[in-house]
């Protein structure tokens, strides 16, 4: 007798072929979570460029989810063989277009960064030059000719 015969796994667990049901319920909870990130996008702090790159992603990764649970629930992979692996063939590849857009996003985030922190070093800089001024510190006759 084998000693892991005793041991109770969810029916489920092992296999590559799905009930329907647990796909649609992965599929529900997906898309109340992505409906609620795409309002959350709306907001006015969101820069334009990085609310359209993650709506992308969110529709491209709802196009692979759909079709994750296409080929993990209902496409049977015993009748239907070439649909079988068309479709996750195009989960592949929309994973590999979802990669190159977080890449996207990474890049543009950091760019946006660093932005920011070069108009706050240009006011604080002039922050600094203007008390500067008031206090008279810094201030030569040669520089008052130089500037005239």
């Amino acid at each position: 007798m084998n000693p892991g015969s005793s041991i109770q796994i969810p029916w489920f667990l092992g296999q590559t072929h799905l009930p329907g049901w647990t796909t649609c319920i992965a599929l529900a909870i997906a898309a109340i979570a992505g409906g609620w990130y795409w309002r959350r996008l709306r907001r006015g702090s969101v820069p334009m460029i990085r609310r359209r790159l993650r709506r992308a992603s969110l529709v491209i990764g709802g196009g692979v989810l759909v079709a994750a649970a296409a080929a993990a629930g209902w496409i049977d992979p015993d009748v239907d063989q070439i649909p079988y692996i068309v479709t996750w063939g195009g989960v592949v590849l929309g994973l590999l277009v979802l990669v190159i857009l977080s890449l996207v996003d990474a890049f543009v985030s950091i760019r946006l960064h660093q932005r920011s922190l070069d108009r706050r070093l240009v006011r604080d800089t002039l922050r600094i030059r203007e008390a500067m001024d008031r206090e008279g510190i810094g201030s030569r006759p040669d520089r008052e000719a130089d500037d005239a």
